[in-house]
């Protein structure tokens, strides 16, 4: 996104460009469309910081929910989501919310997730969400080697006791300046650990995601035996394709 948005130089997650002429023409375009599915958001949190302020997710919304050819679904690492609770709730028959979790450790979290609610209000909001009748869902992503392991268990637990009945996961996605800033966050969260021996399980750690996979899909079948179990967005794609 970086080279598509005039921030080249700047590190990942210090910038956010603001859209804020997104409601004129999405209001004149939906109209237009022949309808589908709407994934809130693909690249960037809808409930990021700045939401809290300009409202474009909101009023985005709002402006799907007037129009039954449209699905949503809310990807978001934020409480702030709870704030919409009034609109998901009206159109909680073609709507659902997902929750990234990354670490259950709350050190963890500050370090690798800094801008995103507490785990423990994540949580929270997810449970809320079930209970006023909207599909709610947890993405453990991504599964960073070390950080994802702390607190697993009882993390999958709360998540089991709050009524989550979908989980998925993914990877780590490796690539350029990003697995850069992500080693300065190991470092900073554990300095004794070898650097060196993370990056290789974050570019070519197949075996240790297996493995991985495998220590979730048990604990979650164990935990909550009636759920959904999906990894790498496989449920989320199939959705989206069955909505055409």
């Amino acid at each position: 996104m970086r080279r598509f948005s005039g921030h080249l130089k700047d590190s990942w997650g210090s910038f956010v460009d603001v859209k804020t002429n997104l409601l004129e023409p999405l209001a004149k375009e939906l109209p237009t469309h022949p309808g589908g599915s709407v994934w809130v958001s693909s690249v960037c949190d809808p409930y990021q910081p700045a939401e809290a302020k300009y409202g474009l997710t909101r009023g985005a919304i709002q402006l799907i929910s007037q129009h039954r050819k449209f699905t949503i679904s809310i990807l978001t690492k934020n409480a702030l989501v709870l704030r919409d609770l009034d609109l998901l709730t009206q159109m909680k028959d073609r709507a659902d919310v997902g929750f990234t979790i990354t670490t259950f450790n709350p050190e963890a979290q500050a370090i690798f997730e800094p801008h995103a609610s507490p785990v423990n209000e994540r949580i929270h909001a997810v449970q809320q969400l079930i209970e006023a009748g909207v599909d709610a869902w947890v993405f453990i992503a991504p599964i960073l080697p070390y950080v994802t392991e702390v607190n697993l268990e009882e993390g999958l637990s709360q998540l089991a006791e709050a009524g989550v009945r979908k989980l998925m996961t993914d990877r780590y996605n490796a690539r350029g300046a990003i697995i850069t800033q992500t080693l300065q966050a190991y470092k900073a969260w554990n300095p004794q650990l070898d650097l060196e021996a993370v990056r290789e399980l974050l570019w070519a750690g197949d075996q240790y995601y297996r493995d991985m996979d495998a220590t979730i899909s048990g604990l979650w079948r164990k935990l909550s035996p009636e759920s959904e179990y999906e990894r790498d967005l496989d449920w989320f794609r199939r959705k989206k394709q069955k909505a055409g």
